[in-house]
């Protein structure tokens, strides 16, 4: 338990830019969390950019000692991600080795005098920089064009956006921790000029006609100035080199490549995915000397991220094939990225003797056994109709709806319902409708397709009802009488469970009497490590305790006093509790806002959890608003919008002891249902 007072002073203001080296050898990040937004210079000037959110205690950020919460991003690795994204910025570090090289503007130069180690910031971070994996296929193959393009149908690709958010903090405070629990992510509007916050998904019409993709560069918005800067004329599918260049600023070397389509010529590149099998990406493997490309400036280990306005980048490179060979025109124009020849990314060397043919679709049978593969002639029509849907059992693709009756693709076996993982040798996995139709309009002679049939919607259902016809045997199992001294608290039930004391202290802190704000029961706010509560490790905070050796805890009929003195009794062994543990918990919540007078104490007695900050004792007369709205046992879960959750003493004290003027606290409270009856 600790004492929680304080004030926090005021520093001056200032700029300083400095470069920090953070090497993670032998740790798992280099431990800095980031957001985009926006710092107020005046009250008519702001600075956005990239800036530290918070920082991991222990990390080669927090140990470096150079960093704070609130600087600002310049560049990361010699390259300037002042205008760039927030999740940009997270791929640069993702793309990094062990090393990264940062140029920093920090807001407050009197804090670099000070080594008191809350100048890398208490906060966890909880934004990590893996969240969120695409679970898509992805193989360690290559996938080789060879096809003649003379094509008509135009894919689509869907491509998600988001918006940014804003970090205000004033750079005039000189306690980096205060400022560190005052970021937070606010809706940011931007100028129309400044920021493109369009939706991105689906598909769009050029000048000239041509349909692109939305998230394409030949879509991307240039302010007023870089439209100012841009003297080169938009080409059919909407590209300039500016656009391309801020469409894709993260990445390298970026090349604007265009070639005329020869008849009967293939494209002639082998294709590649990427070495993390997590990420997607369409690598160049290889290019025929005799093939379409071998003219122009495209090399093994390129990176494909668009062609004729239709997106590449974060898609699987067995699907590029699909979209070479649906794009229209007579003309190919790709944008490529160019890596160094030490950069990793493509998953296998690049090839020397370019191969005749590969069959891209061996893998399909590795990863779905029950696969088989169909062989069809085409006499005019195949004669089955596809859709893209979902299965329970698969998720999202092309399926078989409907056949016509006597076709040769009936007579083949093919049956209503049946996944399409291939045609021919284009795999179909993540395609999209159009593209996969495309694939089938253009298909001759005999059409090898990869089939799978899936369960029926009646055999799943049967699964699913013996699944549930154990679960409930299960259920049956574990409501059997255990032993208290060994019971397993379980939710939403009455358990009788015994605890070993040997007059040992129980160690905790309930809420709940008649004349408590908490009437309807006992209920653990907290539990100190040293009880033995916490030796016995089986209760937590929110359980209630109905009953203590078989007496029920009548709290609407005890005063608070009373039910305190419950679990300050010293018992001599053992000790036998009714516990119910409420799923989700049964909790209120509620602010409270006040004026904290500089020099004056909050007066709160304060002990941190993995829930908050537990109120152990309040000293009245301080803030009549306290007084009146908080007691013993209260957890303060949030303070001045920043979570309390899990804190550390050290952040705690912090927090408290810094606060000055306007006070704002989320305060968690049990609520829990009556479960005692009256007593006689």
């Amino acid at each position: 338990m600790v004492q929680f007072q304080g004030n926090s002073g005021a520093g001056g203001g200032g700029e300083l830019i400095h470069m920090v080296t953070l090497d993670k050898t032998g740790k798992k990040s280099f431990g800095i969390c980031i957001v985009r937004g926006e710092v107020k210079d005046s009250p008519n000037t702001k600075t956005t950019g990239i800036f530290i959110k918070g920082i991991v205690p222990d990390s080669p950020a927090h140990l470096c000692g150079k960093l704070k919460v609130g600087d600002r991003i310049l560049s990361l690795n010699g390259k300037d991600v002042r205008h760039s994204t927030e999740q940009a910025v997270i791929d640069l570090i993702k793309e990094a080795d062990f090393k990264i090289d940062l140029e920093i503007q920090t807001f407050d130069k009197s804090d670099e005098s000070k080594n008191d180690s809350r100048n890398n910031g208490y906060m966890q971070a909880k934004n990590k920089f893996n969240q969120g994996t695409n679970k898509m296929l992805t193989v360690h193959t290559m996938t080789v064009l060879t096809a003649n393009l003379s094509l008509e149908q135009t894919p689509t690709s869907n491509m998600g956006t988001g918006r940014q958010s804003t970090v205000r903090n004033d750079p005039r405070r000189s306690s980096t921790f205060a400022a560190s629990q005052r970021i937070k992510h606010v809706p940011t509007h931007y100028d129309e000029d400044d920021e493109d916050t369009r939706d991105m998904t689906g598909r769009i019409r050029t000048e000239a006609g041509y349909e692109i993709d939305r998230a394409s560069a030949g879509n991307c918005k240039l302010n007023k100035q870089e439209k100012d800067r841009d003297k080169e004329q938009e080409d059919e599918f909407g590209y300039t080199m500016a656009k391309i260049n801020k469409r894709y600023n993260m990445m390298k070397d970026l090349r604007r490549i265009e070639v005329q389509r020869q008849a009967n010529v293939p494209l002639g590149i082998a294709l590649a995915g990427h070495k993390d099998r997590q990420k997607m990406a369409c690598f160049v493997a290889g290019v025929d000397p005799n093939g379409m490309l071998a003219s122009v400036d495209v090399k093994p280990g390129d990176e494909i991220v668009e062609v004729n306005g239709n997106v590449l980048k974060n898609r699987c490179h067995l699907n590029a094939s699909a979209v070479f060979k649906n794009v229209e025109g007579e003309k190919l124009v790709l944008i490529t990225s160019r890596r160094k020849p030490n950069d990793e990314g493509m998953c296998v060397k690049p090839i020397n003797k370019f191969p005749a043919s590969t069959d891209e679709t061996k893998f399909i049978f590795d990863q779905f056994p029950k696969a088989r593969t169909v062989k069809v002639r085409k006499e005019g029509f195949i004669g089955i109709m596809v859709i893209y849907g979902k299965h329970v059992e698969v998720g999202s693709g092309i399926f078989i709806s409907d056949l016509r009756e006597g076709s040769n693709a009936e007579a083949a076996g093919v049956k209503v319902g049946d996944m399409l993982l291939a045609i021919n040798q284009d795999v179909t996995l993540e395609s999209n409708y159009d593209e996969a139709t495309g694939l089938l309009k253009r298909a001759e002679g005999v059409v090898t397709m990869i089939l799978l049939t899936l369960k029926s919607e009646e055999s799943i259902k049967a699964e699913k009802d013996a699944e549930e016809k154990k679960k409930e045997e299960a259920k049956k199992e574990a409501e059997k009488p255990q032993e208290p001294a060994t019971a397993e608290i379980k939710p939403n039930k009455k358990i009788l469970i015994e605890v070993k004391v040997d007059k040992k202290p129980l160690g905790v802190i309930v809420t709940g009497g008649k004349n408590n704000h908490v009437k309807t029961g006992c209920v653990i706010t907290h539990i100190y490590p040293e009880g033995a509560f916490a030796t016995d490790n089986r209760l937590k905070i929110y359980d209630h305790i109905c009953d203590i050796n078989g007496k029920a805890v009548h709290c609407e009929s005890l005063t608070t006093l009373k039910v305190h003195q419950l679990f300050h009794v010293t018992y001599e062994k053992t000790v036998n509790f009714t516990v119910y543990r409420a799923d989700p918990p049964e909790l209120e919540k509620f602010n409270v806002e006040f004026m904290k007078k500089s020099g004056k104490e909050l007066g709160l007695s304060l002990t941190p959890n993995e829930r908050g900050c537990t109120i152990c004792d309040i000293i009245q007369g301080q803030y009549p608003e306290i007084d009146n709205k908080l007691q013993r046992g209260d957890i303060i879960t949030k303070f001045n919008g920043d979570s309390m959750e899990g804190c550390t003493f050290q952040v705690c004290y912090a927090l408290f002891k810094g606060a000055n003027g306007k006070i704002s606290m989320e305060v968690t409270r049990p609520k829990p249902t009556l479960r005692t009856e009256a007593p006689k």
